[in-house]
């Protein structure tokens, strides 16, 4: 893995979801940590709270959480009905496997302005934290699963009523051996116009 530049961690990085018995030092996660607050907000304080699951046991009461969010949100209808204890233990296992997991939030605002960009603030930060920890062959899954908008899980988490969560990241060491997804992005010409091309489209459009 090449990080001679940002610009070339950035293109490298990737979702990493096959975990590794690799151990990661609470020492390393705050200094990854610290480096990601150094994202922009607009506030007058820091938005982002985090909130570390890494512990054993507080491992198991996560996932219990986890696993009793997907029972209140009827997730498992979507499953293979056949198939289905079989896919709530693979669920299980997986989460319990993860080495440290983060629940990041932001404060929900009464503002739209301020909660959009209070989630950008934050948003930047998980950014920081990926591409920081890939530097350092660390790769992290940002999950947006359901239970995030669970009320009931995110109390049972310790997430306060006023904040929301932006994100789960699972954090796991990178084996070298590991084979990397690829990564595809549209050519920039397909996603940018100039001002005048956009609003000429759009003129068109309405006739």
């Amino acid at each position: 893995m090449e990080s001679n530049s940002i610009d070339q961690i950035i293109r490298d990085r990737r979702t990493i979801r096959t975990l590794t018995d690799q151990m990661i030092s609470l020492e390393t996660i705050h200094d990854l940590l610290e480096s990601a607050s150094y994202a922009p907000y607009h506030s007058k304080e820091e938005p982002w709270e985090v909130v570390m699951v890494s512990e054993q046991q507080e491992r198991q009461a996560f996932v219990k959480e986890i696993m009793n969010s997907y029972e209140r949100l009827d997730i498992w209808a979507r499953y293979d009905q056949e198939n289905l204890e079989k896919a709530k233990k693979r669920t299980q296992d997986y989460f319990l496997d993860v080495p440290i997991t983060l629940i990041v939030t932001a404060p929900i605002c009464t503002s739209e302005k301020s909660n959009l960009e209070a989630i950008g603030a934050v948003s930047a930060f998980i950014q920081n934290f990926q591409l920081a920890a890939w530097a350092r062959q660390i790769g992290v899954t940002w999950r947006t699963i359901p239970v995030i908008f669970d009320q009931v899980f995110k109390q049972n988490v310790g997430v306060a009523v006023e904040r929301q969560i932006i994100g789960l990241l699972d954090i796991s060491a990178v084996d070298d051996k590991m084979k990397l997804p690829m990564s595809r992005r549209k050519p920039v010409a397909q996603w940018t116009k100039s001002l005048k091309e956009q609003v000429s489209e759009m003129s068109e459009g309405n006739k």
